[in-house]
């Protein structure tokens, strides 16, 4: 770390930085329903007041993302993106809780609550290692981007931004994207693909005391999901192996009565050399074979209102040797190759070519639990590691 370098991660607005973070936790940009009025206003109002390039990038009414841009001085030059999203999952019943879940409330060098490691920690670091290097002249282009939807896998966050929003305005796309998602400042980049399935079973209804005159749906539906869970599994070194889940089952009318109709659905997650047209041509192939064998079978609804193929960066790009010197400096650990369950909005810009990883403060075992928190030390480190790169990519 040269002297520029030192002096800037030790002139960090630790303070600031953190009364940032606890504004952000304290609005409640839940979602679903994903209200961001509130929290994007705030975002907004500390770009501006930095003296960002700002804009709003609303595709759909009420999904406003929210970017800053640090223009460079080479129009050609690197365009970092450092990325967040700000909505949060429900918090679920309050009353368990250790700490109100959007208060943001500071105990034991912690911060408690609702997307403090999930992610706006890592916003509020990403934002102020910038506001850290903006005097400093920079060759390359910082963008600093606050997305909507990553909890609900919507269409009108970075996907929007990459396809149409950014180009509409007149602004770069990345060259390399940071998703700060949590996990514990060290480089993820290696995704399952996932495939979300709804599919309805049929029956014939009729007298629950006369089950012999109907057909029940959800018995038929049982055999289905038991013929689901043998799907083939692949196991791949940093993703881990693939995983079947079913996450909602419905089905009946009243306890009386043979049920007609039972709807399910499940969560595929793959590995590579996975995809998810080869899984889902198991899946329609073992619906046929049901069809088939098991007598008055039939299936209803089939469909796949979710789907995205594994992907992976390539380990071996410069930028992340780069990445993985600033967090050597910082935290004094040798950072940790890893991989995930989904890629978030890091699918959008790997999927478009752009390299890029995880690299975030806080757990991602805690998120979306009960007593979410964010570690205050490592807060402050992901701050340093994020001004590095900045310094290191676009100086």
């Amino acid at each position: 770390m040269n002297s520029q370098e030192e002096n800037v991660v030790n002139n960090i607005n630790v303070k600031g930085m953190i009364e940032y973070a606890q504004r952000l936790v304290r609005s409640k940009s839940i979602n679903p329903p994903g209200d961001y009025s509130e929290i994007s206003q705030i975002v907004l109002e500390e770009e501006k007041r930095m003296g960002l390039e700002v804009a709003l990038f609303e595709g759909h009414p009420g999904k406003i993302n929210v970017f800053g841009l640090m223009r460079g001085s080479d129009p050609k030059g690197e365009v970092l993106c450092l990325s967040g999203h700000m909505d949060v999952v429900p918090a679920g019943d309050e009353k368990i809780w250790k700490y109100p879940p959007f208060a943001a409330e500071i105990h034991d060098d912690k911060i408690w609550g609702r997307g403090t490691a999930d992610m706006k920690g890592a916003l509020a670091a990403q934002l102020y290692a910038l506001e850290a290097v903006k005097n400093i002249s920079l060759r390359g282009t910082v963008m600093i981007g606050s997305t909507v939807d990553d909890e609900t896998a919507g269409v009108w966050g970075m996907q929007y931004l990459l396809e149409r929003g950014l180009s509409a305005k007149g602004w770069p796309l990345p060259t390399f994207h940071v998703l700060g998602e949590a996990n514990h400042l060290n480089i993820t980049g290696s995704f399952k693909g996932r495939l979300w399935l709804r599919v309805t079973t049929l029956g014939k209804s009729a007298h629950g005391g006369a089950p012999q005159s109907g057909i029940n749906a959800i018995d038929n539906m049982i055999k289905l999901i038991g013929k689901f869970k043998e799907v083939p599994k692949i196991n791949h070194p940093l993703m881990g192996e693939d995983t079947f889940n079913l996450g909602i089952l419905n089905g009946g009318v009243k306890v009386n009565m043979v049920p007609a109709e039972c709807e399910a659905h499940f969560d595929f997650r793959m590995c590579l050399p996975g995809d998810t047209e080869s899984s889902l041509r198991w899946f329609r192939d073992t619906l046929k074979g049901l069809e088939t064998e098991v007598p008055h079978f039939k299936v209803g609804d089939f469909e796949v209102y979710e789907r995205r193929n594994p992907v992976e960066v390539d380990f071996d790009h410069p930028k992340i040797e780069v990445m993985k010197s600033c967090i050597r400096e910082v935290t004094k650990k040798e950072p940790v190759i890893q991989g995930s369950l989904s890629a978030g909005d890091l699918y959008h810009t790997l999927r478009a070519g752009i390299p890029g990883i995880w690299t975030g403060p806080g757990d991602i075992n805690i998120i979306h639990q009960t007593d979410e928190f964010l570690s205050l030390d490592e807060l402050v480190q992901a701050a340093k590691i994020y001004a590095l790169l900045i310094q290191r990519v676009c100086g």
